[in-house]
């Protein structure tokens, strides 16, 4: 009965669990279903997923449910293992939650497990791997709280980033991470959070003032990183002196103006094949790009010193010329 018939249904006793008259209340039913985002093992798609779409479409014909599908999107996980074994209890080489969330804390521990591969593939456990993320967000704290410690800090700064840079690459990182999230992409979300990281350090290093553009770097580098590290987040939120709990502060807004690169790097390819890459300024036209690539004597030796019968262009990205 558990594990066919009650696993079928229970997201529908989620929405009354203290209804002790029906099974579930209908109308909650129909203002909750059907459910944004079902995340389970690969097995579930021929055991839980199949029996739930059944139940449903025989509730749904019996009227008590509008939805006849209980799930609008799904995804499959990979699994994690460790010593080269999927993690179970009955081999013993899982890791202890309590130990892990004591030693290193349990934000450290979710967002090593989203960093530490794509999400839909199986991944290797390593703590040393888990190590660098407790230093990530040691150093995202100083960041946060600390600043004067950063920038005090001995031994040659790393990239020249002016007031106008640090703003470009938090801009930058809104839109990445906002779509990394929406595509379960966790992985590369925290791999642009480190990067933004990384920049504000330099500009720190580099004697940046803390005025208003820097702790609007500082604002969004905790609210990015809160769905992954809510408690760590919502403590420096507070220290910041923020009225409200980081929780219910709205979400970033994507900049596209101040996102935008000054300078791109265009790829230039002769019938398909790369001979060159120039620097243009951002959304240069395809003219003014091919004069550019027509310029390059690496392009000009392709072409043997002759003209494109066609151009293809990509704005900012590619020009591949067809003799």
């Amino acid at each position: 009965m558990d594990t066919f018939i009650d696993s079928s249904w229970y997201f529908l006793r989620y929405v009354s669990p203290h209804d002790t008259t029906q099974p579930f209340d209908s109308e909650l039913a129909n203002h909750w279903m059907p459910v944004d985002q079902y995340t389970g093992g690969v097995e579930h798609a021929i055991l839980h997923l199949l029996y739930s779409r059944f139940f449903m479409k025989v509730l749904h014909d019996a009227g008590l449910v509008e939805a006849a599908e209980p799930f609008m999107r799904l995804f499959n996980q990979g699994m994690v293992k460790r010593f080269g074994q999927v993690m179970s209890k009955s081999l013993g080489n899982g890791v202890s939650i309590d130990e892990l969330a004591s030693a290193q804390g349990a934000d450290a521990g979710r967002i090593y497990e989203m960093f530490i591969g794509p999400p839909e593939e199986d991944v290797e456990w390593n703590d040393a791997g888990l190590n660098g993320v407790v230093k990530f967000l040691q150093r995202v704290w100083r960041l946060v709280l600390e600043p004067e410690s950063i920038a005090a800090e001995s031994g040659a700064p790393g990239a020249d980033v002016d007031a106008v840079a640090l703003r470009r690459k938090v801009a930058q990182t809104v839109g990445k991470v906002t779509e990394h999230y929406d595509e379960l992409r966790f992985n590369t979300a925290v791999a642009f959070l480190m990067e933004l990281a990384n920049t504000m350090q330099d500009y720190l290093q580099r004697g940046g003032a803390q005025g208003d553009g820097w702790m609007a770097a500082v604002e969004t580098l905790v609210k990015l990183l809160n769905p992954l590290a809510p408690h760590v987040c919502e403590e420096m939120w507070e220290r910041l002196g923020r009225e409200g709990m980081l929780a219910d502060a709205a979400w970033p807004v994507y900049d596209a103006a101040a996102a935008a690169e000054p300078e791109v790097t265009l790829v230039v390819q002769v019938a398909g094949k790369l001979r060159d890459r120039i620097t243009l300024p951002a959304g240069i036209s395809e003219d003014k790009a091919l004069q550019a690539a027509l310029g390059s004597t690496k392009v000009s030796a392709a072409l043997n010193g002759g003209k494109p019968s066609k151009v293809i262009y990509v704005q900012d990205r590619l020009i591949n010329l067809v003799p």
